[in-house]
């Protein structure tokens, strides 16, 4: 910790220098911010201002100068990322977050039983935007957060893959229930699709190694 603070350091100093550079270039020299009186007289007339006076001066226009530059010019902070512990995995955990799936394909209200209603009754305008719906939140959401719980890494781009199939399912449906393609045995067979799939997903519940 120490070696990576003054890493960030060392790695500073070169901005610091240049931006101290700046400052100095753009500060107004003490010899051009007075003109000296060309003769005597001038001098008697011309109100001079006393040594005190000329050091406030230029301490007020090296601040207001630094200022601007401090404004305008980002100075990079050592970051620190911050790194949020991860949930462990409990059986709970596990268990609700596929039971939730499972809902889906046995409740009377899940994504299986609601297409296999609206596809009885030729219901095809509602079926095209409950697909879209159901991609959204039953694919991403549900399918892609039990995806996260998997321990067995040679297992999660197999899941992906299984994920992506239950989005084709539901494309095949909804492009079978369009205006002019309108196809009830096709939309049956992708449903049939989608229920294997949601099976296939399922059994890597079993996979996962929990806390116990």
């Amino acid at each position: 910790g120490q070696y990576l603070i003054s890493k960030q350091r060392y790695t500073m100093m070169p901005f610091r220098a240049s931006l101290l550079s700046i400052v100095l270039l753009l500060a107004p020299a003490p010899s051009s911010a007075f003109v000296a009186p060309s003769n005597s007289a001038t001098r008697c007339t011309t109100t001079t201002l006393s040594a005190t006076s000329r050091r406030n001066f230029l301490s007020q226009s090296t601040i207001a100068t630094t200022a601007t530059i401090l404004s305008t010019v980002a100075i990079p902070l050592p970051a620190y990322a911050k790194k949020e512990a991860a949930a462990p995995i409990t059986r709970q955990l596990v268990t609700e977050t596929f039971a939730v799936i499972r809902n889906e394909l046995t409740s009377p209200t899940g994504v299986v039983s609601t297409l296999t209603n609206l596809i009885d009754n030729g219901s095809f305008e509602e079926i095209v935007l409950y697909t879209r719906e159901s991609d959204a939140y039953f694919r991403r959401a549900k399918l892609g957060g039990a995806r996260k719980l998997l321990t067995d890494k040679a297992l999660k781009g197999e899941a992906v893959q299984m994920s992506n199939a239950v989005t084709f399912d539901l494309i095949g449906i909804n492009r079978s229930s369009r205006p002019g393609k309108e196809d009830k045995e096709v939309q049956l067979r992708y449903l049939g699709e989608l229920k294997k799939d949601i099976e296939k997903f399922l059994e890597l519940e079993g996979t996962i190694v929990v806390v116990e």
